[in-house]
């Protein structure tokens, strides 16, 4: 089977099965992305500790996911600790990244989410050009009464790519009652922006039907 098929396959399966343990855990939003793209993240807390408001939300961002910046809130305050990068690695135009955010706290809210209310909480992240890469952003929802912890992850390494992995990544989904949430990283049909690319087939791609360009207004 192609990649291509395979990715069709997973979307599939996540439309299908995904919306069934969704409401249980927090979850993103969107759980796929092309690789190296810089991307908007919704993270949903969709309830609270059994009857219990929430009132502290903490998202651990992955290794190797630079460039976060939190979207402002003016309900909730928002901090972010941060960590070294160690060796330094190299970003957009060459800027040297030395350190970047860890972790985001929302705290304080001016009204404790619900327990029976969706919450979202957002964020924008640089992604790894890393095609096949399962993201895991590990999340920690701290109520009035109690905590729920979503931090578990797959005991042996996951790939999109075997023809087994929806199998495999339900397994997973179902083994434990606090799956980290995830984000999949995917092959990109071309670069993000357009003054990256660097052929004519992206630039056609690009192009509504017909191959001219739609003039501004």
């Amino acid at each position: 089977m192609s990649r291509s098929r395979r990715s069709a396959t997973f979307v599939a399966f996540s439309i299908i099965f995904m919306p069934c343990i969704s409401g249980a855990h927090n979850y993103l939003l969107e759980t796929e992305s092309p690789a190296g793209y810089v991307r908007d993240i919704v993270m949903r807390v969709p309830h609270g500790c059994k009857d219990s408001p929430v009132i502290n939300v903490r998202v651990k961002i992955p290794d190797d996911v630079y460039r976060v910046t939190v979207a402002h809130r003016d309900d909730w305050d928002v901090d972010v600790k941060m960590r070294k990068v160690d060796p330094p690695v190299v970003g957009d135009a060459g800027r040297e990244i030395t350190e970047t955010v860890d972790e985001i706290i929302w705290s304080n809210p001016k009204e404790p989410l619900p327990a029976d209310r969706v919450g979202e909480f957002r964020f924008r992240a640089k992604l790894p050009n890393e095609v096949g890469r399962i993201l895991f952003f590990r999340t920690l929802n701290t109520c009035e009464e109690g905590d729920d912890n979503y931090i578990d992850l797959p005991e042996a390494n996951l790939d999109p790519g075997d023809p087994g992995f929806h199998t495999k990544f339900w397994e997973f989904m179902i083994a434990t009652a606090t799956p980290s949430p995830y984000l999949i990283l995917t092959r990109p049909e071309r670069p993000q922006y357009p003054w990256e690319w660097s052929s004519m087939a992206d630039r056609a791609h690009a192009l509504p039907e017909g191959g001219a360009a739609v003039a501004a207004d």
